[in-house]
């Protein structure tokens, strides 16, 4: 996470709170009314728009409830902090995002297969989702503002997750308009394309969280080596881990330096230290000195 616009972080944490709230009530508004549609009309595109918006609700709620212990301070249990529950619950909506889009896949290609003649269009429900498409352009553009107000990347990146929305909602309306010329395939091909964006965005997850569970390499040891020994002193960097969490990250060296005595070599690992933290932003470091 960026050094935010609020330096307390519990005040962050609140404000941000705040703001996927009042997301997560529109979201569940959204989420009704296309439930509401896809029964009514038993639209595979629909349906998909409501997998789609249920993985928002669900988004909001864990991002929500998450934040309250991830933003927790580092304890005797966790002396690392945190972060990684945020990280770890994303993986329970990667697994209901997957079976509900095979579901749908499954449908739409059985649909294809063996058409059949479905209420799928109905004049009202058409004007729901022009309604659920004016909520989701209000939730787009708030959350944006919001998530620069407080330099959030936790809603900036939401906030792009829902322009997707909107280009969904988009592409299901245009489809009802399709189904009333009686062009009825229409419909499963929109559901097999909504649920291949939805399990896009499952994979985008996966791929952003996997490096932080298993503690992939946050700074190249070479790029690290390089900063700290741009310090007067420094003669040799060694040793160097580093990784990330979604709130702080850790850098971890040994360092060998030129003076003798230790009040002078405890000085410059305090040097390397904020050298580190300059370079590489909001992160931990922990430097060892050598004789």
């Amino acid at each position: 996470m960026k050094t935010t616009a609020i330096n307390d972080i519990s005040e962050y944490s609140t404000e941000t709170k705040k703001v996927l709230l009042y997301i997560f009530v529109l979201n569940i508004l959204v989420l009704v009314i296309d439930i509401i549609s896809g029964i009514a009309t038993r639209s595979l595109g629909i349906i998909g728009g409501a997998v789609h918006s249920a993985f928002d609700a669900i988004n909001n709620l864990v991002g929500f409830f998450v934040l309250r212990f991830a933003v927790e301070p580092p304890d005797d249990k966790h002396p690392y902090g945190h972060g990684k529950f945020e990280t770890l619950s994303a993986f329970g909506i990667v697994i209901f995002l997957a079976i509900a889009c095979l579901e749908i896949i499954k449908n739409s290609i059985s649909r294809l297969i063996h058409p059949v003649n479905l209420p799928v269009y109905r004049k009202e429900i058409v004007w729901l989702l022009v309604l659920t498409l004016v909520i989701n352009l209000i939730v787009w553009i708030y959350e944006r503002y919001m998530g620069k107000k407080l330099k959030s990347d936790l809603l900036i990146a939401d906030s792009s997750h829902t322009g997707s929305d909107i280009l969904i909602t988009i592409s299901v309306i245009l489809s009802q308009v399709f189904i009333a010329k009686g062009f009825l395939w229409v419909d499963p091909i929109v559901g097999i394309a909504i649920a291949i964006f939805v399990i896009k965005a499952g994979y985008e997850i996966l791929t952003s969280t996997v490096p932080i569970l298993v503690d992939e390499v946050w700074v190249d040891p070479k790029v690290v080596s390089e900063s700290a020994l741009s310090v007067s002193g420094v003669i040799e960097c060694y040793d160097i881990y580093s990784r990330r969490s979604p709130y702080v990250s850790f850098i971890e060296c040994k360092i060998k330096v030129a003076p003798k005595d230790l009040y002078g070599a405890h000085q410059l690992a305090d040097k390397v230290e904020d050298k580190l933290k300059s370079d590489f932003g909001n992160c931990k470091v922990t430097v060892h000195v050598e004789p």
